[in-house]
């Protein structure tokens, strides 16, 4: 049965019409609330069957704050689901990976490659071994000396990679996961002297009492490596290595595993180091 009248339809429309106006008001408030950064986002759904040879590369190491490398090989039938966000120091990467092997094994790996410096230690050629093994404080490896104390063998990074690494191997006829939500981010230093930072980085502020901290511009994107991760698979093979530190807080982790058979790993890493700016937009998904 269709209309008698026309008066039903009008205010089916101006009711659209409403909505779609409110919308696009609180899209335009929200606009100017955030900060505008150049960015670039790409999300893509995969459904795959078949044999599979994919390789992707998401940011470029210092220039968005870390580089993301992954590929797929093998034989069988996978839905993947990925979002990379990147603005220049951070990038974010939500990945889902699901798959059953089918004539040959399917193997899925992913590169977490960090800009952010590890921590260093003093070695026995540095003041005949007084300072052995101790960390170098942060103020002097930003430092300009700093350079020559590496080239002399004074000083060495307790590891030189900054790697988190994962793959997930599923024999023919068997299922795989690998989930992933992270943020890496890495902003430029100004300056060793307090003051000489500009707004998009950090360096070193003086209190009025005279003491010295880390300082950061409102517009600096921070210094700092999130993520949560879930690998699994009901018969194969998973492989972790996993090499950080930081010289902030001369934390450091490292781990290098291999399980062959059934394995579930999922764990959650936050390395903080330096604060973003008060003007930097948040993960989204950091709502308090």
């Amino acid at each position: 049965m269709g209309f008698t009248d026309n008066k039903p339809k009008r205010m089916c429309l101006s009711m659209k019409r409403t909505l779609i106006a409110a919308a696009l008001t609180v899209i335009f408030v929200m606009a100017l609330a955030v900060p505008a950064f150049a960015q670039m986002t790409h999300t893509a759904a995969y459904q795959l069957d078949g044999t599979i040879n994919f390789e992707k590369q998401a940011g470029h190491k210092c220039n968005t704050g870390a580089e993301i490398k992954q590929t797929i090989t093998g034989n069988g039938v996978m839905d993947k689901v990925q979002t990379v966000n990147m603005i220049e120091g951070r990038i974010t990467m939500e990945d889902d990976n699901n798959w059953v092997a089918g004539a040959t094994p399917l193997t899925v790996t992913t590169v977490w490659d960090l800009c952010a410096p590890p921590k260093y230690v003093y070695t026995d050629d540095y003041a005949e071994g007084v300072f052995d093994g101790q960390a170098v404080p942060v103020g002097t490896i930003y430092g300009d000396a700093f350079a020559n104390l590496v080239d002399s063998g004074a000083v060495e990074a307790i590891n030189s990679n900054q790697i988190w690494a994962v793959q997930v191997q599923a024999d023919p006829g068997f299922s795989g996961n690998l989930s992933q939500s992270g943020v890496a981010a890495y902003g430029p230093y100004g300056g060793s002297e307090p003051g000489e930072y500009g707004a998009d980085e950090w360096g070193w502020k003086e209190s009025d009492a005279g003491v010295i901290s880390i300082g950061q511009g409102e517009d600096y994107v921070g210094n700092y490596f999130d993520i949560e991760q879930h690998a699994r698979t009901s018969q194969g093979t998973v492989r972790r290595y996993i090499d950080l530190s930081s010289p902030f807080s001369h934390a450091y982790v490292m781990e290098n595993m291999s399980v062959v058979g059934r394995s579930d790993i999922s764990d959650v890493l936050s390395m903080m180091s330096i604060l973003p700016g008060s003007e930097m937009p948040g993960d989204w998904w950091n709502l308090f």
